[in-house]
């Protein structure tokens, strides 16, 4: 078996002439070549579709702001938990132009704790202001309902934030992924 394979024919890899190295690219060049590999072509009825979607999104901010309520939860919150937010939701709308669909889930994800985070610290907040040993006056009573309002506001609005960031966000993730817009 062993003299009747080594009667077979090998193929051979043709013998292939040295090339001259390629021409060095400029700047420009590299980073075209960079772009087109490393970035998704955009197309036009993504794009459109992430548009229409997100138009919705800021009619209803508009509507908001047109009620006079939009600024109400960054007013409420002395811990700037709000700004937080809305810079993370921020993020997560680029990255769903981007089509990073798992930085969106982190995201909203990173949404919903920071909510929780921002309850909890309102109700230390509201708590820390609270205790029996002050004594009983008017002015301890306003003291301890300006705690109350003050704690509470962050805690509320907060989780209003991150609720709505989540929300936009999934369906942002939902509707744009799949293509069913």
């Amino acid at each position: 078996m062993r003299a009747t394979l080594e009667k077979l024919p090998w193929p051979q890899a043709p013998k292939q002439e040295p090339t001259a190295p390629a021409a060095p690219l400029g700047v420009r060049e590299q980073q075209q070549r960079l772009i087109a590999a490393f970035l998704p072509a955009a197309e036009p009825a993504f794009i459109a579709r992430f548009a229409v979607l997100n138009l919705v999104g800021a009619a209803l901010i508009g509507a908001a702001w047109a009620e006079g309520v939009l600024f109400k939860p960054f007013e409420a919150d002395g811990t700037g938990m709000c700004y937080l937010l809305c810079a993370l939701f921020g993020w997560g709308l680029v990255c769903c132009l981007r089509r990073d669909w798992q930085s969106v889930r982190w995201a909203g994800n990173a949404l919903v704790y920071l909510g929780m985070v921002g309850t909890v610290l309102g109700l230390i907040m509201t708590v820390s202001e609270l205790s029996a040993d002050k004594a009983q006056s008017f002015e301890s009573f306003k003291t301890v309902v300006t705690a109350i309002y003050v704690g509470s506001g962050t805690a509320l609005y907060t989780n209003l934030l991150a609720c709505i960031g989540y929300l936009w966000l999934g369906t942002n993730a939902h509707l744009l992924a799949r293509q069913e817009v």
